[in-house]
């Protein structure tokens, strides 16, 4: 388990790395939110049948001398996997600012998706968990009706999801005085 002053480490260096140029002069990063660490489970399944079912297999037949090369060879791909799987899990972030609601999506390492709108424009934010398993660890998508756009902001599965939704609209209500106020004057 990892410490709270490496995970504190992790997202500076992270938001200094990455979006560093994303944000606005004068706007400040409120709140970064990812995907649960749940969603590591089957990456993690799959990092365990693969190292263990050729291992098993030849340990048990008494091929695992003939064949040590290749199985160095897997485990170190399989490792890679397992590596490139947790760092697309890092970068894909949603970021909560005093401006705007920034989604950073990673389909793959040179596969970069980001959908921002300004917190303004948001009309409407609900909170969902589908099933037994993620109500029982609070998972959830928070999905963001935005002006203009046909289709929502999903952001998926969060831990506390009904949180985010909460924080989001403590966000933009401040947010809609401002512009209230200023269409006044």
């Amino acid at each position: 388990m990892s410490s709270p002053k490496l995970n504190a480490t992790a997202y500076k260096l992270l938001t200094n790395l990455v979006f560093k140029f994303n944000l606005q002069p004068g706007e400040k990063l409120l709140k970064i939110e990812r995907q649960a660490e749940i969603v590591l489970a089957k990456p993690v399944l799959i990092v365990f049948i693969l190292i263990y079912v050729p291992w098993a297999f030849l340990i048990k037949y008494e091929l695992h001398i003939r064949f040590s090369r290749a199985l160095i060879i897997w485990t170190f791909l399989v490792i890679f996997y397992a590596i490139y799987k947790y760092i697309l899990w890092l970068a894909n972030v949603y970021l909560i600012t005093d401006k705007r609601l920034i989604a950073v999506i990673y389909k793959s390492l040179v596969n970069k998706i980001v959908l921002e709108t300004p917190i303004d424009r948001i009309h409407n934010i609900s909170a969902h968990t589908h099933g037994l398993a993620h109500s029982l660890l609070k998972i959830g998508d928070v999905t963001v009706q935005v002006a203009s756009l046909t289709q929502p902001m999903i952001l998926k599965n969060l831990k506390k999801p009904e949180e985010v939704k909460d924080f989001l609209w403590k966000t933009h209500r401040p947010q809609r005085q401002v512009l209230q106020t200023s269409r006044i004057v």
